[in-house]
């Protein structure tokens, strides 16, 4: 029996995630701090499915595992992979200095932030049908 409740509170938590993505590229924020956001939209935003679904949300940031999961369903076009493989790698890279330490693009911003719109929306759709 599907949790609306409970997905609605991830998606919560998404949409706080994009709104203030949105607002720190408006304001020409830092893109660094935008990409953990974008990560954060999807991966809360992934996570309502389970919760709809009634599968124990898993405790990982890890995008693609969680497109896996996510997967059987809703229809996450494919295409997504190699989006989300970017964006997966926003967690680790974009939060810590080091050898892999990146500032995106501000391009590849706007583009992995439409991405999370998208997614977030088409969830909701998913969840309030």
């Amino acid at each position: 029996m599907p949790n609306q409740t409970y997905a609605m509170e991830w998606l919560e938590m998404a949409k706080r995630n994009l709104e203030t993505a949105e607002v720190l590229l408006k304001h020409d924020h830092y893109a660094d701090i935008i990409a953990i956001e974008i990560h954060q939209t999807i991966e809360k935003t992934l996570k309502s499915i389970l919760a709809y679904n009634g599968i124990k949300v898993p405790k990982t940031h890890d995008l693609m595992q969680l497109f896996g999961f996510c997967n059987k369903y809703i229809d996450i076009p494919n295409e997504l992979i190699d989006d989300l493989l970017v964006i997966n790698d926003y967690y680790q890279t974009e939060r810590y200095p080091g050898p892999k330490y990146n500032i995106p693009e501000k391009p590849e911003i706007e583009n992995n932030l439409a991405i999370a719109a998208n997614l977030f929306e088409k969830v909701k759709n998913y969840i309030n049908h």
